[in-house]
């Protein structure tokens, strides 16, 4: 039997019935300009590692291998459960409360917003958060968190976020561009910090969480388009999170090959959000420059300027734990919203 894509299945079960986006958002950002062009790939398509692949490989850099998960197979759900009875996470109701809802389009989206860091502050970014016992992601990740919290949710009450998860290499499919992606339900606080989301993205791994979620994100293999969009109707009346969390590593991937870098543009790609699922990050570093995009769903956000507001607070609160070395700033602080969405 040919390989399918399922996860893919559910893309279009979203887009074809609810009229959902599966459009990931993905463009050259030149930090000197602040312009960008934004362009679109369906999620349908491919994953965050494979659409940056499609979108390199024409440019000449092989991309090959694509970056693989450190294991080595898809554990039954013996396994599973096996692992979640010994590493038990914490639980609290999938809602987040927010301080202001509006009613939207599917088709008015907002556009993404993106900071670039220069070396030097990418360094500086990673080594406090190897000082703090966290991935560099993760630094991030939690620091976007607290804004989120302070700005836009009304109460303390503990929400999630869904971080991504490569499963390259141990899932057993063979087409690179299939989806091969899982993830990962991170429960925070507004007061969360790095080494809060380090641990549970340890823990939430040792659970095995994320095959978990790709064995039941993949079960239209049994119950086809129609039982999905069943499924799908009735998880998403319960399911809500703050948003998801990307980190899609280091490009272009290191290889003796590489053409040289035309400019001084780093590539940036965000994921596509739904009301559910509200606020779309990402963390790219590009040639030692680490970027931050933020992508926010019109059912939180009024306009373009709020994403600005929330990626500028974003930059500053990750500048604002860092230890002080220098005044040198982050390369251009964010891009031009009135740059063209083109497919």
């Amino acid at each position: 039997m040919a390989e399918q894509d399922y996860i893919a299945q559910l893309f279009h079960v979203r887009r074809e019935r609810y009229g959902i986006s599966d459009d990931i958002c993905w463009g050259w950002f030149d930090p000197e300009t602040q312009n960008i062009e934004w362009n679109t790939w369906r999620h349908a398509d491919a994953d965050g590692i494979g659409g940056l692949a499609k979108i390199l490989r024409p440019l000449g850099f092989p991309c090959s291998p694509l970056p693989q998960s450190n294991e080595t197979y898809e554990p039954s759900w013996r396994e599973i459960i096996k692992a979640g009875k010994q590493y038990p996470l914490p639980k609290a109701p999938k809602k987040v409360h927010w301080k202001r809802t509006y009613d939207f389009q599917h088709d008015q989206l907002h556009l993404p917003e993106v900071v670039c860091f220069n070396e030097e502050d990418t360094a500086r970014i990673v080594a406090q958060a190897s000082v703090m016992g966290a991935s560099a992601g993760n630094f991030v990740f939690a620091a976007l968190s607290r804004v989120v919290a302070e700005q836009l949710i009304a109460d303390d009450a503990p929400f999630h976020w869904f971080m991504p998860v490569n499963v390259r290499g141990a899932c057993g499919i063979n087409n690179e561009f299939f989806n091969q992606a899982s993830g990962i339900n991170l429960m925070v606080t507004g007061a969360s910090q790095a080494s809060d989301w380090q641990a549970q993205t340890r823990r939430a791994l040792n659970a095995k969480r994320h095959w978990a979620t790709w064995k039941l994100v993949r079960i239209g293999r049994y119950i086809g388009s129609t039982g999905l969009s069943w499924v799908y109707r009735l998880s998403s009346r319960s399911t809500h999170f703050a948003g998801s969390c990307s980190n899609l590593g280091r490009w272009p991937l290191t290889d003796v090959n590489n053409p040289p870098l035309p400019d001084r543009r780093v590539l940036v790609a965000v994921g596509p959000g739904t009301a559910n699922y509200p606020i779309n990050s990402s963390v790219i570093e590009w040639d030692g420059r680490l970027t931050i995009t933020l992508k926010i769903h019109p059912y939180i956000c009024p306009d373009q300027a709020t994403i600005r507001s929330m990626v500028n607070a974003w930059r500053d609160t990750i500048i604002g734990e860092l230890p002080p070395v220098s005044s040198k700033k982050t390369e251009n602080v964010e891009c031009n919203a009135t740059s063209a969405l083109t497919d």
